[in-house]
């Protein structure tokens, strides 16, 4: 079940609205801002670490025949 790309859109905004009212909420000092920082840090790049490669690297090629060294 697809969602049109505007429906997508509404709904990522309005989580944005919501996460950032929640945290100025929560959030009273600038340790509470270093931390968060570190949060939404790891969390990228877990996003990046765990993303699938469009295209991936070709397999190294090798053989062994009676010549190679291997």
């Amino acid at each position: 079940m697809r969602f049109p790309f505007w429906m997508q859109v509404l709904a990522v905004a309005g989580l944005v609205v919501v996460l950032v009212l929640a945290i100025t909420d929560v959030v009273d000092d600038w340790s509470d801002w270093v931390i968060l920082g570190a949060i939404v840090v790891a969390a990228t790049g877990f996003a990046i670490a765990i993303n699938n490669r469009q295209y991936p690297t070709r397999k190294r090629a090798f053989t062994r025949d009676r010549h190679s060294d291997w």
